[in-house]
């Protein structure tokens, strides 16, 4: 029994998406066949495999006896790519290249570069001239990931249990520790990579930083215990914003001194923050809701002597307390 379309089929869809892409008003089966040059039956599988098995927006418009595809930006992006298809990858290839691991950048050109030649093997040019390697990113904060690490946890969110060797960056010594976790969901921060799962070994949510987990393997025999939370509630109670691990949440009211602050200004920290000038273009103040102290203690820091105000104290202490220690090692 085939376990998958042949591929005239797959041939024949991409001849009718095209087709039906450039002629908003549709086309009957009689069309389409002449179009594709194959056989009403081979028209039906290939209409049938873009229903079903490709959630393709393509319908039948009985009052018109034509078929449509309801929207025309819709494509096979592994089979029938566009510009735009071409686009979004090299996209994601230049967002990743910073803190991923070469192998998964490697992939993501690779991917690209095999779009870009069906695209031009149909006489097509990308938009603009567009070619794998013209767009890069650069981030300031981001960190390597190991794409076999990556892959385990893939498989296992919702799935399997895995055990995990990670080396906390806020545990005393050296050495990493063994966890065996329930993968619930994977998160881009700041350009890190974090999983959020349910510890077995603590009993309880933890978050992890992708990036200290040396060694990744799921469990044969265990099978997850603890259902995954509402989509909204997986980090807990509160949107991870401005912090991933929870360090004394709170609020703070941070005053910024020009011409620093006309370079935060545009910057978000958090959708709910409140920016308010008290000077104009001089002095701003930034209302924003934190979830780590310490880790908007070591962000705001970064901006040195722009800082007028900070609040609460213990945020506050927790800067001066960073600050006295660098300038003790520095002195």
């Amino acid at each position: 029994m085939s376990e998958g379309p042949s591929e005239l089929v797959k041939e024949t869809a991409r001849v009718l998406l095209r087709h039906l892409r450039e002629h908003p008003g549709g086309a009957s089966k009689e069309e389409l066949a002449k179009v594709a040059d194959v056989s009403y039956p081979s028209i039906q599988r290939a209409l049938t495999w873009l229903r079903d098995h490709c959630d393709s927006p393509v319908e039948f418009d009985r009052a018109a006896g034509r078929w449509v595809l309801r929207d025309p930006h819709f494509t096979l992006p592994l089979t029938d790519p566009d510009a735009q298809d071409l686009s979004a990858v090299m996209f994601a290839e230049a967002l990743l290249a910073p803190f991923a691991d070469e192998e998964i950048t490697i992939r993501l050109r690779r991917l690209a570069e095999q779009m870009d030649a069906e695209i031009r093997d149909r006489g097509q040019a990308p938009s603009d001239g567009a070619r794998p390697g013209s767009l890069v990113a650069t981030l300031t904060t981001g960190s390597r990931t190991d794409p076999q690490v990556l892959s385990v946890l893939f498989g296992a969110v919702g799935k399997r249990v895995v055990q995990i060797r990670y080396a906390s960056p806020w545990s005393a010594g050296s050495g990493s520790r063994l966890h065996d976790i329930e993968p619930w969901q994977l998160r881009l921060h700041d350009g890190n990579m974090y999983l959020r799962a349910y510890s077995r070994t603590h009993g309880e949510p933890r978050s992890f930083r992708v990036a200290q987990i040396e060694g990744a393997e799921a469990v044969d025999g265990l099978h997850p215990r603890e259902p995954i939370p509402m989509l909204d509630k997986i980090w807990g109670d509160h949107d991870p914003a401005f912090g991933i691990d929870e360090d004394r949440p709170g609020v703070a009211v941070v005053r910024i001194r020009a011409p620093t602050a006309r370079w935060v200004a545009p910057n978000v920290w958090d959708p709910g923050q409140v920016d308010t000038w008290i000077e104009d273009g001089e002095l701003l103040e930034r209302r924003v809701s934190y979830r780590s102290c310490r880790e908007l203690a070591r962000r705001l820091l970064s901006l040195g002597d722009a800082l007028e105000s900070v609040e609460p104290e213990e945020l506050r202490e927790a800067i001066v307390g960073h600050a006295r220690t660098l300038v003790s090692r520095l002195s």
